[in-house]
């Protein structure tokens, strides 16, 4: 995990969002970008799979991040499709609280999928 895609979920799970105070989102300009509102405004649950009865997909995707340092195959075969989507919904949210482009040093999520490999 790179410095910024860790820095990106703990401001998650903090209730952080990138830049301080809420702004005017700036696809739908009459909302703020909230932590509620960016969920649906990014379209969360669609894009990572998960029923819309869960009210914060990426925090409870994050509880369940793999905390050994073995992983059954099956769940790490299920995080190197679920874990980029995070981290690119998570930098998608940091430049439009920032109003501006945010180049990608790797590829979302590279590094963890690259240390899930060896569990397949």
């Amino acid at each position: 995990m790179t410095h910024e895609e860790r820095s990106r979920c703990i401001r998650w799970r903090l209730g952080w969002l990138p830049g301080g105070a809420p702004k005017p989102c700036p696809y739908q300009p009459n909302n703020n970008l909230s932590r509620r509102h960016a969920i649906s405004c990014l379209n969360m649950h669609r894009r990572l799979c998960m029923p819309e009865t869960i009210a914060d997909p990426i925090s409870f995707l994050l509880n369940m991040l793999p905390t050994r340092t073995f992983v059954p195959s099956s769940i790490a075969l299920s995080w190197t499709c679920r874990w980029p989507v995070i981290c690119s919904i998570l930098h998608e949210l940091d430049q439009l609280q920032h109003y501006t482009t945010i180049p990608c040093k790797t590829p979302h999520g590279q590094k963890l999928i690259e240390w899930l490999k060896q569990f397949n």
